[in-house]
């Protein structure tokens, strides 16, 4: 078993997203379904007998990841750290009358013996763990060998400075901790010794305020204001690789980079 992240920032964590549990399932339900659909294609692409898979998805939040993976395999189990967003996956769940058993539970210390299943998923929650690589070492040693792994998460785009986007991350929600470059994210896969099958790299456009929404930080609040002026101190250099833009009726608009990453054990 590897280290588990520190008591006090899974508190912040499960603060976060207890505090925001419907707002945050709103959106992912909303935006992110299209994603947790190609992850599930890439992820399952070719897999022998994959109706017969088990698939672990950690990190599930309330569910979009785990639901896109539940119907293309035999059993399917979610793993979070947040009590409130599990109860909001089992609902998802029950809606389309599919199966998914709940734990709750560190995402560095998964509480499954060693080749447990044969896809662990995590999606959108590298971001939020102070040492992704013992997440990321957890879900191999739980997958088979000739099992797989598949990743989605934002990353720092290339040229960017890490630190600039990340502040503007931690100011919108401080459970927020880094988001790697691609690289990085290659890095941490070989140190597991992880064979690459598929890798994207996409960009979706947000709309600042819609974003704000979703941690519950409305317009002239401290949040916001922090926020949305570090994202405009941007506007000339990107130094922060969100390309941020106004539009002609004042709206601020940027682009999230996020990466997908499916390997073999």
């Amino acid at each position: 078993m590897t280290a588990s992240a520190s008591p006090g920032h899974n508190d912040l964590v499960r603060e976060r997203f207890t505090r925001t549990a419907q707002s945050f399932s709103d959106f992912v339900f909303a935006y992110r379904t299209e994603q947790a659909e190609r992850l599930a294609q890439l992820a399952l692409e070719d897999a022998p007998d994959a109706q017969n898979w088990r698939a672990l998805d950690v990190a599930c939040g309330p569910g979009t990841f785990a639901r896109a993976i539940a119907p293309r395999v035999r059993a399917t189990t979610g793993v979070d750290l947040t009590l409130a967003m599990l109860s909001l996956a089992e609902e998802a769940f029950s809606q389309v009358s599919l199966a998914c058993n709940f734990v709750c539970a560190d995402a560095a210390r998964l509480p499954f013996l060693s080749q447990s299943f044969d896809l662990v998923t995590c999606g959108y929650a590298f971001h939020h763990m102070p040492n992704p690589g013992s997440a990321l070492a957890e879900m191999t040693r739980v997958v088979r060998p000739g099992g797989r792994v598949a990743v989605l998460d934002i990353v720092t785009p290339s040229g960017a400075s890490q630190e600039a986007n990340s502040r503007i991350e931690r100011a919108r929600d401080p459970s927020h901790v880094d988001a790697l470059r691609f690289e990085q994210i290659r890095e941490l896969f070989a140190s597991q010794k992880l064979r690459a099958r598929a890798e994207e790299i996409s960009k979706t456009q947000r709309e600042f305020d819609n974003w704000m929404s979703v941690v519950n930080a409305e317009p002239g609040s401290p949040v916001y204001n922090e926020t949305r002026a570090l994202m405009e101190a941007t506007l000339e250099d990107d130094s922060a690789g969100f390309h941020p833009r106004r539009t002609a009726d004042g709206a601020l608009h940027f682009d999230a980079t996020s990466v997908c990453i499916v390997a073999e054990k």
